[in-house]
């Protein structure tokens, strides 16, 4: 039995992280940090990877915390200090699909999971970013975790009934003992 305290969630835009995130912190009674909040400032402009990291510091510090989004460059600590990780592997058709759905259900609205200033938008090359995932960063980030196995359970769900039996599983407890029932693939 496992008790979660540091929860990274990682995968494609449109898999689900951020969805994940809120229902895992509602259920575990953790904060959710979006990487994407952190990441951005106002009016889409990036944030350095010094002052990304020096944002992701201040959350790591804490006793407890779900941190979802990728930004590889400042990942390694975050990867280390989780108990917990989790890559949502899901096919690139819904990613893309979840992603047009989400602009046209908040073009030009700020949600929750971006910085201030940053309403939502889509570009081309957001588009061929996440066509291109699973050859271009799938196979760095699956790397990435399992090399964190010594000290953080692994998890690596793989389709969307999968991803509602681990939901499903988190509702009913948010200690995670047992995954025999679910259909995902789990390496610990």
């Amino acid at each position: 039995m496992v008790i979660i305290n540091r929860v990274v969630i990682l995968g494609s835009p449109g898999s689900g992280k951020s969805t994940l995130a809120k229902k895992l912190g509602k259920s575990a009674r953790i904060a959710v940090v979006h990487m994407d909040k952190l990441f951005w400032k106002p009016g889409w402009l990036q944030s350095t990877r010094e002052e990304l990291l020096a944002k992701q510091e201040i959350h790591l510090k804490k006793s407890s915390w779900i941190i979802e989004g990728n930004y590889s460059l400042v990942w390694d600590e975050r990867l280390k200090k989780a108990d917990t990780i989790i890559f949502l592997d899901l096919n690139r058709f819904l990613c893309i699909y979840r992603i047009l759905k989400r602009w046209v259900l908040n073009r030009g609205r700020v949600r929750d999971d971006l910085a201030p200033g940053c309403p939502d938008r889509m570009t081309i090359e957001f588009l061929h970013y996440v066509w291109k995932f699973p050859y271009k960063k799938r196979d760095q980030m699956i790397k990435a975790v399992l090399i964190q196995q010594d000290h953080a359970q692994t998890i690596i769900i793989n389709n969307k009934k999968a991803v509602k039996q681990f939901i499903d599983h988190l509702e009913f407890s948010p200690i995670l003992s047992s995954y025999s029932e679910l259909t995902f693939k789990k390496y610990q």
